[in-house]
């Protein structure tokens, strides 16, 4: 009953991150160009090319959404000392498909000269709520957590964080002009919607 309490209460409490029209770059709106082929870490290529008109949500979007993968993928990384099996497959998932979905972003942001990386200073994002992330210090506090309540702490924060993915991607669905980055945002909100169910559950058993 206190993980349904606490789970109930991070998704009620978590906020939302409203990407506004901040980042590296000046304002400017462009047309894509063919994105480089570049290999992810399971050797495969990131060969689907974001072609067509963007703007600096789409610029944006991709930056943040890129920064805020990697560290999903470092708590997926972190579930390998998780004492549940079904934990652990899940992340497991959750990082080979984030690893190739990071592949693909940087790919299109190379393909139209933009910066890969996000623009860091809280001042670039202070329009819509600032970066979101998972700091350091809930990574640290999450690896000294006890073997009995290690899984239970890992699924409460990777809801929070799937949850902001959800609200950014939400936001560069309706605010975007790449098509290819458009529907990628989509499927974004599907599966990381889908994820926060399946954790729950998990969290709930």
């Amino acid at each position: 009953m206190q993980r349904k309490r606490l789970s109930a209460a991070l998704l009620a409490l978590v906020l939302s991150v409203t990407v506004a029209a901040c980042g590296t770059e000046p304002p400017a709106a462009g047309t894509a160009t063919a994105a480089p082929t570049t290999p992810t870490a399971s050797g495969s290529a990131a060969a689907v090319r974001a072609d067509g008109p963007y703007n600096d949500a789409d610029v944006m979007f991709l930056q943040m959404m890129a920064a805020h993968e990697k560290q999903g993928l470092e708590l997926a990384h972190l579930a390998g000392g998780a004492q549940r099996e079904n934990v652990r497959t899940l992340c497991a998932a959750v990082e080979a498909t984030q690893t190739d979905e990071v592949a693909l972003m940087t790919s299109w942001l190379r393909g139209w000269s933009k910066p890969v990386e996000v623009d860091t200073d809280p001042a670039a994002h202070a329009s819509h709520g600032g970066l979101p992330a998972t700091g350091p210090e809930q990574i640290a506090a999450l690896k000294k957590s006890g073997r009995s309540e290690f899984d239970g702490r890992l699924l409460n924060l990777f809801i929070g964080h799937q949850h902001n993915a959800v609200e950014m991607a939400t936001k560069e669905a309706a605010d975007g002009a790449n098509a290819r980055t458009r529907e990628f945002a989509r499927r974004v909100v599907e599966s990381r919607t889908d994820q926060i169910q399946q954790m729950l559950t998990l969290l709930n058993e």
